[in-house]
């Protein structure tokens, strides 16, 4: 008897014998696809901001929706 209490604990308290909980499995989630590469890659202000700990427009729109226009690189700073 302890031994299927073990089992149904590790099995977020559903029963080892059911088939189903097998295949219930939890998907690992990488993030978005990105449209560009992260702009502080190419942006001679990625030092400065990183110093300051502060995040340009350019930034905040690729974090949020994978994409930033290439005006917006160094505009707009403002801290994290």
């Amino acid at each position: 008897m302890i031994i299927s209490d073990w089992d149904s604990e590790c099995y977020m308290g559903r029963d080892s014998s059911d088939s189903e909980s097998v295949y219930n499995t939890t998907e690992m989630h990488t993030g978005p696809e990105n449209k560009k590469n992260c702009p502080c890659d190419s942006c001679p202000l990625s030092l400065q901001c990183m110093q300051n700990i502060t995040e340009c427009s350019a930034f905040r729109n690729w974090a949020s929706k994978g994409d930033y226009n290439d005006n917006d690189l160094g505009k707009r700073l403002r801290s994290c």
